[in-house]
């Protein structure tokens, strides 16, 4: 559970950043600290991951990850912001292929919507950590337009609703995770509580959403600090909603 969470994040940390690279208008200062955070969260995914992978392939993939981090944390020193978008994509693209690897390994849920719930969380860890550090780079950079925050929001958007579509979808198999004896690893909380799990994770989700819509008519209005302070709320509901929804996910009966 933890590994997969911390590859999502870290993957789409990277993702999301080099995405806002590609578009030249934020200085170099930003991708260089959001590379070597997203590089810290890939080392240790990587190594979860590895930890408790029995696939070679996924074992691969993962330590290739690790290598494309470090290279997209490298290349923020060189002077094109193009070495940084192709790292970031490569890096990205490597990372989700650990992840759907990983998706196999997970019982009780076909492989091809374990992968796409694991793709969804990446992008919406992504999109609001990568909101929170723009957020903050504006104090560095005071020229920068709004329009570059609002395209990380738009995205922050889609991504809780494509988690909310996505857990909605998977009702079934996430209320009905076995977690009989234990509430998240801890004895003597009695028999399952794979609903009221549900229940929480749905209300993570919804507030999410309406946090980040917050965030999007601060910026609207120009308030980009005032958008920042929410993205700090958006990013810690969204980490705890991504934790409950993947312990659910692998304790799927």
């Amino acid at each position: 559970m933890v590994a997969l969470v911390l590859m999502e994040w870290a993957i789409g940390w990277i993702g999301a950043a080099a995405w806002s690279q590609s578009w030249k208008v934020i200085t170099r200062g930003h991708f260089r600290i959001s590379a070597w955070g997203a590089l810290s969260l890939s080392l240790l995914g990587s190594l979860a991951l590895r930890g408790t992978s029995s696939s070679r392939v996924t074992d691969d993939l993962a330590l290739l990850f690790e290598i494309c981090a470090l290279l997209f944390a490298v290349v923020q020193y060189l002077r094109s912001d193009a070495a940084g978008v192709v790292t970031g994509a490569a890096a990205t693209v490597v990372g989700l292929a650990a992840l759907i690897a990983a998706a196999n390994s997970i019982g009780g849920w076909p492989q091809y919507l374990a992968a796409v719930e694991l793709t969804a969380g990446a992008m919406l860890l992504g999109a609001v950590t990568n909101g929170m550090m723009l957020g903050h780079w504006y104090l560095n950079q005071p020229g920068l337009k709004p329009w570059a925050l609002a395209r990380l929001t738009n995205l922050a958007v889609l991504a809780t609703a494509a988690s909310a579509l996505l857990g909605v979808a998977a009702v079934r198999l996430l209320a009905g995770a076995t977690t009989t004896g234990a509430a998240l690893g801890l004895p003597g909380f009695g028999q399952s509580f794979g609903v009221g799990f549900f229940a929480v994770w749905a209300g993570l989700v919804i507030f999410t959403g309406a946090v980040v819509l917050g965030a999007r008519r601060c910026i609207q209005i120009r308030s980009i600090q005032s958008a920042t302070g929410l993205y700090y709320v958006a990013l810690l509901t969204a980490g705890v909603a991504e934790f409950l929804v993947r312990y659910l996910m692998v304790h799927a009966a």
